[in-house]
């Protein structure tokens, strides 16, 4: 299969065959899976070689992640980092915070937090965002799940300021813990339930950069 190709494939499984973004914290990995197993986003976008970014001034990819025109972001999941690129081109970039790959199980349901790879879309974005509780919140906690449209399960704050929804249940967005973003080594940066953390200075800054509908990969 050619690049192109696979690229093709991997846009449409994450732009059109996630349903639609629903408000909330992102996770369950379930939901999001990309194809049978972890997608091997190296192999399709093969010429990747994230160690190029380091000691370059002016940071580029050995050539387009995305053969997108205009900008879409791209999130590596090995250095726990976001990059706000047009071509090969790095225009702004800030450090993020993924799944833990913690697993958490109630008698009736079990999930996985894990932050999903594949091609997605920006699909809506939300200023002030309000997180809906989902039911592993109250597992996690030790308390029982509240009906589904119970205000017990709306919290402000939680999300940050703003987010970008780019799935089910899955966006980018601030936080509360603007410390467990900015940690230094990259595995400890692993906190998150699914969902892409930034700063809330950095969330809001790529709320304002990007558009719905920009692409985003993460891998």
């Amino acid at each position: 299969m050619s690049r192109r190709a696979a690229l093709l494939i991997l846009t449409l499984i994450g732009a059109l065959g996630s349903p639609p973004a629903l408000p909330g914290f992102a996770l369950a990995a379930r939901a999001l899976a990309v194809g049978p197993g972890p997608l091997a986003a190296q192999a399709v976008f093969g010429t990747l070689p994230g160690d190029t970014l380091a000691d370059d001034p002016v940071p580029r990819f050995a050539e387009p992640p995305l053969d997108v025109a205009g900008r879409y972001i791209v999130i590596r999941l090995a250095d726990n980092r976001l990059y706000l690129m047009d071509g090969s081109r790095v225009l702004w970039s800030a450090p993020v915070a993924t799944g833990t790959g913690f697993r958490l199980a109630s008698a009736r349901e079990k999930w996985t937090f894990v932050t999903p790879r594949g091609v997605f879309r920006v699909q809506r974005k939300e200023k002030d965002p309000v997180w809906i509780m989902p039911d592993w919140a109250f597992v996690e906690a030790g308390l029982p799940a509240p009906p589904p449209d119970s205000p017990s399960r709306r919290r402000r704050g939680m999300l940050g300021n703003t987010a970008l929804y780019i799935g089910y249940e899955l966006a980018i967005h601030g936080t509360d813990r603007p410390d467990l973003v900015l940690r230094n080594d990259p595995d400890k940066r692993r906190v998150s339930h699914g969902c892409i953390r930034m700063t809330d200075e950095d969330a809001r800054e790529l709320y304002h950069q990007v558009d719905v509908g920009t692409l985003v990969l993460i891998y």
